[in-house]
This record gives structure tokens, C-alpha cells and sequence, in this order.
């Protein structure tokens, strides 16, 4: 029987070397991404969602260095494989879709030309053949087709979103991986992306991994949510517990993300930020990487890190305080 997952992440660690020392920005890493789902990786800016997220394609350059782990897609363990094997891995079975879609296009080519480089550089056909395959690249994600003769810079931010999207869903991959693709977008121009995304999904039947710092939009567009603190994944589970069941969540970080976004029904209330700052990852705090923020410290909790422990049906924190006595 084959595996529900298409993707497999163990035990992953990625550092960055500085003048100071080796920062572990992914320390520790497991996660499983299923076929055909969308899966959030969510948390504050700088705690390794999008050095997770490249890690995965292999895709960061120096002083980045993937330290241990692996990382299985459909059973083949991408960190084991050679250059040339990548190769045939990227844009073909996984791709990514990088954050800022003004700076993954060639500012002096016209898109047409960078269509054709992507698919010419895998050999899909002549020149000819690659052209009408361009124009149904951007017939897909609902573009017109003058966006071919165009340079980035003449398109809207919108606009080059999807060129970065049919780009990256040219050779039909499995898994694509997203970076926060939304972020400089307005919140129309954000909604129309996703609900793009979620007909192509459908259509195509790649999964997705979404990584932003917005929880409400995982909420209304994942089927699980992963969320991630300080280079370590601190709960996951399906988007039903963190919507339904908030006050039943297992980790306190998890919990403060919930409350610090405004609710758009009920009786109004103030919100409640989380105090504090994110740990330097040069030097995190013993045990518990949030103990120093949380509202529910125990002793414990500043000596020992706690583990991922199951609190229900694919639902998984680690807090002390799911297997302490209270």
C-alpha cells in the first residue's frame, strides 16, 4: 500500500555560519505533507519558515548549510542525491514559489523568453513547441496573453504573482512549495491568488506547502496548520482544531497567535499581543524555547525541551504541559 504522503521530512537541521559561531535555524524538524492537501507552516518572522521551506528543494546558497536529516519525496531522499539528480527533481516533481515575485523574474527579459528558458532547459520540444506551451501556461492561471511581450516591470504585482506560478506548475510537479507568495499583495489581489491556486490544485492534484505569518488565512485555506517557533515546529494538526478548538490547543504560542488577530463577529474585544521577543537562535533558552514568554512557565519548563506528543487524531504539541500533572 503506498503512503499517504507525498513529501517526508526527518529530523531536518539547517544552520548558518557566522563570524560568531553556527545559528541553528531548523533544529530538529519532522513533518509529513499528504497528497493532495494544503499544509500551513505558520509563526512570528525569523523563527526558519522560509529556510525550512528552501531547505526542502535544496534551493539555499551559502552560509547556509543543511546539517542532518532527510528529506523523502514519494520515497527518494532529495539530500542524498547528486547535482544532476536535483536536476530532475526541480520544477519537474516539487517547485517553489518564492516571495517576492518582482525579484524571481529576469528584469530584462520579456516573459515569454523566461517561459521558454524554464521549459527549454528540461528539453520539452523546440522553440515552437515551447511557445504555445507558454501561452497555455498563462492561459492557466488567467492571464491574457500580452503578458508574454511584457517585462516584469510593466505587469502589477498581482500579475507577476501568477507568471511565478505558471512558471512554477510548468512541468506539472507534485509538491509546490510556497513562500509567502501573498505578502506585498493587497488583500483582492491576495484572495483572487488563492482561490487561482485552489482551482489549479484541484485541477492538477499537486499538494501545497503555505508558508506565511498570517493564521487567518491558514485557518480559511489549509487542511493542516504546522506552526513554528524559534527553528523548532512546536504543534500541528488539522485546521478544524485550530479554528474550532482554540481554547483546547496544546501549545500557549499557538494560543497567543489565535488572540492576536482581531475577530470579525461576535462582541467586540481588545486584542491581546504576546509580549516579549523571539530568542536569539546565536544562543536559545534552555529547555522550553518559549518558557520565557509563557504564561503557563513551569519549572520544568526551563530545563527540559519538551517533545511532539499526540493530544488527539493528527494533532501534535510539545509542551510540558500536556504531560506534567497539574
Amino acid at each position: 500500500m503506498s503512503s499517504p504522503n507525498v513529501l517526508e521530512v526527518e529530523h531536518l537541521c539547517v544552520d548558518y555560519v557566522s563570524a560568531q559561531g553556527l545559528v541553528h535555524v531548523v533544529d530538529d524538524v519532522s513533518m509529513q505533507l499528504r497528497r493532495g492537501e494544503v499544509h500551513g507552516l505558520v509563526g512570528e518572522s525569523g523563527c526558519g519558515k522560509s529556510t525550512l521551506a528552501r531547505s526542502l528543494l535544496r534551493v539555499l546558497g551559502p552560509p547556509a548549510v543543511i546539517s542532518r536529516g532527510s528529506v523523502k519525496l514519494e520515497g527518494d531522499d532529495l539530500m542524498a542525491m547528486s547535482a544532476s539528480q536535483l536536476d530532475q527533481v526541480r520544477w519537474v516533481r516539487m517547485a517553489i514559489v518564492f516571495q517576492g515575485a518582482i525579484d524571481a523574474l529576469n528584469p530584462v527579459l520579456k516573459i515569454e523568453e523566461q517561459l521558454i528558458d524554464a521549459l527549454a532547459a528540461h528539453g520539452l520540444g523546440d522553440r515552437a513547441q515551447a511557445h504555445d506551451k507558454a501561452a497555455k501556461l498563462v492561459d492557466r492561471v488567467s492571464l491574457p496573453r500580452r503578458v508574454l511581450t511584457s517585462y516584469p516591470h510593466e505587469l502589477s504585482g498581482g500579475m507577476r504573482q501568477r507568471v511565478v506560478i505558471a512558471m512554477a506548475l510548468a512541468l506539472g510537479p507534485q509538491v509546490l512549495l510556497m513562500d509567502e507568495p501573498t505578502t506585498a499583495l493587497d488583500v483582492v489581489v491576495q484572495a483572487e491568488i488563492l482561490d487561482e491556486l485552489d482551482r489549479l490544485r484541484r485541477d492538477m492534484g499537486f499538494s501545497v506547502l503555505l508558508v506565511s505569518h498570517d493564521l487567518p488565512l491558514m485557518l480559511e485555506r489549509c487542511d493542516r496548520i504546522s506552526v513554528m517557533y524559534a527553528g523548532r515546529i512546536v504543534e500541528s494538526g488539522p485546521v478544524a482544531d485550530f479554528r474550532e478548538k482554540a481554547h483546547a490547543l496544546g501549545h500557549p504560542y499557538a494560543k497567543h497567535l489565535l488572540d492576536s488577530f482581531p475577530k470579525l463577529d461576535g462582541p467586540r474585544t481588545i486584542g491581546r499581543g504576546l509580549p516579549g521577543s523571539p530568542p536569539s537562535l546565536f544562543s536559545p533558552p534552555p529547555g522550553c524555547r518559549f518558557h520565557p514568554r509563557c504564561p503557563s512557565v513551569m519549572p520544568i519548563c526551563s530545563k527540559e525541551q519538551p517533545v511532539l506528543t499526540p493530544l488527539g487524531v493528527d494533532h501534535l504539541a510539545a509542551c510540558h504541559l500536556n504531560t506534567t500533572p497539574q
